[in-house]
């Protein structure tokens, strides 16, 4: 029998689809995919949060490889960042929402990568003088920033990303099995722009589908056995070794 291509991804397409259903609109006379677009962009973004707050694995990015030049000389009140700003290849990946942990060794080694401290939320940088590694990192202002070391060093970041709007109707909604919880959400929005009184039942319904999603992250979170790390590491003020 012919092999039929597969994906385990639906498209904008079918969540437009669907809101005109909802919205008794089957046909599209009014609730085009132009006009939709924006409600099921937001209705997107929506359900991203909320997995996102659960931390389901489904948001985590890795092995994302950047290179921090070494600084010109030692100084204990420089500091040195990587952002949006900084020049390719070594900006910040345009899909992260925030940082969860890094690495370093000396740039073009084959050495293992060992884990940085952590110091977000713990009163910022030390003054230190450079050395041959960075040994710490900081995220604020929507950038990384380092002490800086007397060498380029290799970072490896790992962090939670977002996934971009959809643009047309071919669009991969990727996030798997919540066109519901989109759908639900978005013909909510739409109905309420124009006053259609089932437009509160969409947003109880979407409600509904967004927390079975969060359950069943849930569960898999629960699933996934984990070692639990010593309190100084935990706290963000030693590597986990």
């Amino acid at each position: 029998m012919p092999v039929v291509g597969t994906t385990a991804y639906n498209t904008a397409g079918q969540i437009t689809a669907l809101v005109r259903s909802l919205l008794n609109d089957a046909a599209g006379n009014l609730f085009t995919d132009s006009v939709l677009l924006p409600y099921v962009n937001s209705a997107y973004r929506k359900v991203q949060r909320a997995l996102a707050n659960v931390q389901s694995g489904t948001f985590l990015s890795d092995n994302v490889l950047l290179v921090v030049s070494a600084v010109t000389q030692v100084d204990a009140s420089a500091q040195v960042s990587i952002t949006d700003a900084t020049a390719p290849p070594n900006q910040l990946p345009t899909d992260l929402l925030v940082p969860v942990k890094v690495w370093e060794r000396a740039n073009g080694s084959t050495s293992d990568f060992v884990e940085m401290i952590d110091l977000t939320d713990h009163d910022g940088l030390p003054s230190e003088p450079q050395g041959q590694t960075l040994r710490y990192w900081e995220w604020r202002a929507d950038g990384l920033y380092f002490l800086g070391a007397m060498q380029d060093t290799q970072i490896r970041l790992r962090y939670q990303k977002s996934y971009p709007d959809f643009t047309d109707a071919t669009s991969p909604v990727l996030i798997r099995n919540a066109q519901e919880a989109i759908a639900y959400a978005a013909a909510a929005m739409a109905g309420a722009a124009r006053g259609a009184p089932q437009a509160e039942r969409w947003d109880v319904a979407a409600a509904d589908a967004i927390e079975d999603l969060i359950a069943r992250a849930t569960q898999r979170e629960q699933q996934t056995g984990r070692r639990r790390r010593p309190f100084s590491s935990r706290a963000g003020f030693a590597p986990l070794i």
